[in-house]
């Protein structure tokens, strides 16, 4: 059972820190996209880095730990563009090139990418699932993602008003 929306959003406001809310993230997005891999990465703005948080399913040698926004990645793009990231088929994509390792390694074929933002468009971090093969989720699939996203980041923006007080 995927569980429910509700039960999401529960999780995700009654988390005690970001990493958390990133966590149940990966994991909720894994699962709703019948994904091999998922991983959650928040965004340091100073450094101008994504620093992955949370992982499921990626064997040790497969991970990435920070990631310059300015790299290749499709986490990364989707970082600087402020929006969702598909790649059908990683081998054929020009910026993950260097990346082609990781993805034979994870027999990996399809790529997805979104972005959390703030209300006010900032960007908060970013959650990716990678399938095995050239999978591609469906319409209703990524608004699902996308509104899920949208659940972690009020979270996120929550913790962190909270924690300015």
């Amino acid at each position: 059972m995927k569980g429910s929306t509700a039960g999401f959003a529960e999780r995700l406001f009654g988390s005690q820190n970001q990493i958390a809310i990133m966590d149940h993230l990966a994991e909720w997005t894994r699962l709703h996209l019948d994904a091999r891999f998922a991983s959650a990465q928040l965004y340091d703005h100073k450094r101008k880095r994504l620093r992955v948080v949370a992982q499921r399913e990626f064997a040790p040698g497969l991970q990435f730990g920070e990631i310059p926004i300015t790299s290749g990645t499709v986490c990364a793009r989707a970082a600087r563009l402020q929006m969702p990231i598909l790649i059908p088929d990683v081998t054929r994509d020009e910026d993950w090139i260097p990346f082609l390792s990781f993805s034979e390694s994870a027999s990996a074929g399809f790529g997805g990418v979104l972005p959390l933002l703030s209300r006010a468009g900032n960007l908060i971090g970013v959650t990716s699932c990678h399938f095995s093969g050239h999978a591609k989720p469906t319409k209703t699939e990524m608004n699902f993602v996308r509104a899920s996203c949208e659940f972690a980041s009020d979270a996120i923006i929550e913790i962190r008003r909270m924690a300015a007080l």
